[in-house]
């Protein structure tokens, strides 16, 4: 305890042995030890007690006994309390200390906490926002600085969301923050491809689900997506049924109740498509009516026709950065 307090928390303390413990009546000395511990030069009377054989409302009559023996002002130390055992020690100003954790003195004005940070998540794919925020920096010609602020304005996303998307890309170093005034400034690190080949073991397949429905003129406004934005952008056949992408939000809050599934092998028709829900919103990266190329590579995965791995590369070699 000592070492906690004099050298982590850098307050001047000694604690020596108080000779009126014997002359306590019992029911004072069961599971409990005294001492005298000085801080700062001042004199308090320390009480070790295990925090399960401690009763807050017999203690605080007993402090009227406890007086016949000790005037000064008397501090508790338990090994461990709960956050409410803390509350109400706090709420009764009752002196205490928690080694390692916390120092609660209002006699002498000290409340001291430590707050251990939580240990960082090890990142091994993006979340959808992160994703999402990451796009913005690859698809920006120029590494100009913006605030969160900014950022939150013109992806149309919540500061909370990019605060903790800034966290992770800042985690594995591809993005820069810098504090200016009152802002926060980010910035990537780099751009274009070599941006891109430094996320690229992160980026997650943006698909949430993929489903058949009728085709109407409504759908056949959103993005192409899958084979048939491949084909654009390279020497791929254009497929049969056409895929589509929309976000999960404009999904679940404007079409999924007004889509007509269809089961391709029982339709006689081809007069259906493949429509792609996916985990965060393509239309923000539209190129030529098209998803962006990074997200379309990522929706891909480890695709195991090998005409697709071959388009998908000719499409990232021949993309300009």
């Amino acid at each position: 305890m000592l070492s906690y307090l004099n050298e982590t928390l850098g307050l001047s303390a000694e604690e020596r042995c108080w000779d009126a413990a014997e002359k306590l009546p019992h029911y004072l000395r069961s599971g409990r030890t005294y001492s005298i511990l000085s801080i700062e030069h001042t004199e308090l009377l320390l009480i070790r007690i295990e925090a399960d054989r401690f009763h807050f409302a017999a203690f605080l009559k007993q402090q009227k006994k406890l007086r016949e023996y000790w005037a000064g002002e008397v501090v508790l130390c338990f090994d461990k309390l709960t956050s409410y055992q803390r509350k109400s020690l706090i709420e009764n100003r009752v002196s205490f200390i928690v080694p390692g954790s916390q120092v609660y003195l209002p006699c002498l004005g000290i409340l001291l906490q430590e707050r251990t940070a939580a240990a960082r998540k090890n990142i091994v794919r993006f979340t959808p926002a992160s994703q999402f925020l990451l796009l913005y920096f690859l698809y920006r010609r120029d590494g100009a600085p913006l605030t969160k602020v900014q950022l939150s304005k013109q992806l149309e996303i919540s500061p909370m969301s990019v605060t903790r998307s800034v966290q992770e890309l800042a985690q594995i170093s591809l993005v820069h923050e810098e504090k200016a005034g009152r802002s926060d400034y980010v910035s990537s690190v780099c751009t274009g491809r070599e941006l891109y080949e430094r996320a690229r073991p992160y980026l997650i397949d943006p698909v949430q689900k993929r489903i058949y429905v009728a085709r109407t003129d409504n759908l056949m406004t959103l993005p192409l997506c899958g084979e048939s934005a491949l084909c654009e952008r390279t020497m791929l056949n254009t497929p049969p049924v056409s895929s589509r992408a929309i976000g999960r939000k404009a999904y679940a809050g404007q079409l999924e109740a007004e889509l007509q599934r269809v089961d391709p092998a029982w339709s006689a028709e081809s007069d259906y498509m493949e429509l792609q829900v996916w985990k965060y919103d393509p239309v923000p990266y539209v190129e030529a009516g098209a998803v962006d190329v990074v997200s379309l590579a990522a929706s891909f995965g480890t695709h195991q026709d090998e005409r697709i791995e071959m388009a998908v590369d000719e499409m990232l070699e021949g993309y300009h950065w």
